[in-house]
């Protein structure tokens, strides 16, 4: 195991990026250690590519979930325990809840993320978005010092059940398509939906991520489990990949889509 993760460390440029995962493992070896149950921060696409292929080197020791609160949450919570049980009985609610802000018109979710970071809570933030006003999840722990936050701010807020939440769930939708090759232009097309001389020049510009590494490359061929961004576009993530009797590749693709 030394040496896989010890590889995966060498594939990470990002030295902020480096040192997150360093931790990830840490806390992986920690649960292993001395069980119980361990929830992380709110982890992004490329952090949740990495929890689960750290996950996967503790596969006969622990069990995990991620879960963001909705549906297509981009930033999940990892929770990492040493008994199914724990794993399988989580009651989410504990651990994250919802906001609802009306005064969407006063202030924009770049302003929202400026302040959870000029108060040392981003963290802790996971997923904004607008449906009917602007939706957020945060971690329960922090409630308290938000509802101040908002208030100095004078943000007009509710709180919202995770159970309410699913009614503003964000869209993802999955995409069946059936390509010659693997290459990146070729399926980043049929995800996003653009031409594949649009998806080169989206790779090209250095505005595209495979599990958080710039690919320029439009003949890299993509795998199961890789997570695929494109800044400004959206991402989207290759769930199987079957290869027909006529050697090409049928593939499953869950993409997030902006409301």
């Amino acid at each position: 195991m030394t040496q896989k993760i010890e590889d995966i460390f060498l594939e990470i440029k990002d030295e902020k990026l480096k040192g997150k995962i360093k931790d990830l493992y840490e806390i992986f070896q920690r649960v292993a250690q001395r069980g119980g149950l361990y929830i992380t921060d709110f982890l992004d696409l490329t952090e949740q590519y990495y929890f689960q292929k750290i996950s996967s080197y503790f596969v006969n020791e622990l069990y995990t979930s991620l879960y963001g609160g909705v549906d297509g949450a981009e930033r999940k919570m990892g929770f990492i325990s040493d008994k199914i049980e724990l794993i399988e009985y989580i009651d989410y609610s504990k651990y994250l809840v919802g906001l609802s802000i009306r005064s969407k018109d006063k202030i924009s979710i770049s302003f929202l993320k400026e302040i959870f970071e000029k108060n040392n809570l981003i963290n802790k933030l996971g997923d904004i978005w607008y449906s009917d006003g602007i939706k957020l999840v945060l971690a329960s722990e922090i409630l308290s010092d938000v509802e101040k936050l908002f208030n100095e701010y004078q943000i007009d807020f509710e709180l919202l059940t995770l159970e309410q939440l699913k009614a503003y769930s964000k869209i993802t939708r999955v995409i069946r398509t059936t390509e010659s090759s693997k290459r990146l232009d070729s399926v980043g097309s049929a995800a996003l939906g653009i031409s594949r001389s649009k998806m080169q020049s989206y790779i090209k510009a250095g505005v595209v991520t495979v599990n958080g590494k710039k690919v320029y490359d439009a003949h890299y061929e993509l795998e199961e489990g890789d997570i695929v961004i494109v800044q400004g576009l959206g991402n989207f993530k290759i769930n199987k990949i079957n290869v027909t009797q006529k050697g090409k590749f049928h593939m499953e693709i869950e993409r997030s889509l902006r409301r």
